[in-house]
């Protein structure tokens, strides 16, 4: 395979506190594990679309601290290029605190430092790496002005576009008239669309958010359902498909697994419903481990687990 990935992203260090529940407002809850993982959404998408096969640069920025050295080692003993991932002198590695109940379930706290400082200079210099590629993921947790700069470069130079819009920020009508699919999470459409799941049947409710993105421009809507599925609708198709039965540990990289098995198997010329499948793998097994890199499973036993799903 010679697929080719740019990731445009956050690189984060996290810190996960284990807890048989999730505190209230105000409450302290004991718990009974601490883990320190390398994550963000940028980097665990590039490691899965790393460990997916793909040719895979990541394009981003740490502080000049030693949380730097270590997410940078990370991304490189996975296979991530990090030519372009750029230190920023006297600023702070993006940070992550994250809560994790029995169930999977998470809360977090981002602190996004040197995300949050990505210049159209830093990249400029990896302009060669996203012309050359078959297609560009980036998310919402770095500055706004270079996801736009990011897109419309990848747009000029014939490159598909992901957008991940997570978290929910605002978006400009720039930034979606240059992005081929947008993947929000369930939480995420509502937060944009306005169209809640409450008010309405659920297929109502799927077609209704798709149509929303689908009228500001973008080609193409990836909606992640969690335990519900996944959901995708362009102008010509719908398709729906159900989660795979697991058993989740730690849902934290599950979303950019998913997002990273899309951006592959789209790149790879897969039919979609192969491409949902692959993404939904990606996603599901990314559940049945702590952490976030630390999560994120090879080509191979994404394939044999769809083997074994018939």
């Amino acid at each position: 395979m010679d697929i080719k990935v740019a990731v445009l992203g956050s690189i984060n260090r996290d810190f996960t506190a284990l807890a048989s529940r999730l505190p209230r407002r105000g409450e302290i809850v004991e718990g009974f594990g601490l883990g320190i993982h390398v994550g963000g959404k940028g980097s665990n998408q590039a490691v899965q679309a790393a460990l997916l096969g793909a040719q895979t640069y990541f394009i981003g920025c740490t502080g000049d601290d030693e949380n730097g050295d270590i997410v940078r080692s990370s991304l490189a003993e996975r296979g991530v290029l990090v030519d372009y991932l750029q230190r920023v002198e006297g600023a702070q590695t993006g940070n992550c605190t994250i809560l994790v109940d029995q169930n999977g379930d998470n809360m977090l706290v981002y602190c996004p430092g040197a995300n949050k400082m990505i210049t159209k200079e830093h990249i400029d210099a990896a302009s060669g790496a996203i012309k050359q590629a078959d297609i560009l993921i980036t998310q919402n947790e770095i500055n706004q002005d270079a996801v736009l700069y990011g897109l419309q470069m990848a747009r000029d130079a014939g490159v598909k576009t992901v957008l991940n819009p997570a978290p929910a920020l605002p978006l400009t009508e720039e930034i979606y008239s240059v992005t081929d699919y947008i993947t929000p999470n369930e939480t995420e459409s509502e937060g944009y669309t306005g169209l809640m799941l409450a008010d309405m049947p659920f297929d109502d409710w799927k077609r209704a958010n798709a149509e929303w993105f689908l009228n500001k421009g973008v080609k193409g809507v990836c909606i992640t359902l969690g335990s519900k599925g996944a959901y995708y609708c362009d102008d010509s198709r719908e398709i729906s498909l159900a989660a795979f039965p697991v058993t989740p540990v730690d849902t934290t990289a599950a979303g950019d697994s998913f997002n990273a098995g899309f951006a592959v198997g789209i790149s790879e010329g897969l039919d979609l419903r192969d491409t949902l499948r692959l993404a939904s793998a990606c996603g599901a097994l990314a559940t049945e481990r702590p952490g976030a890199h630390s999560a994120i499973h090879t080509r191979k036993e994404i394939q044999d687990f769809l083997a074994g799903q018939g």
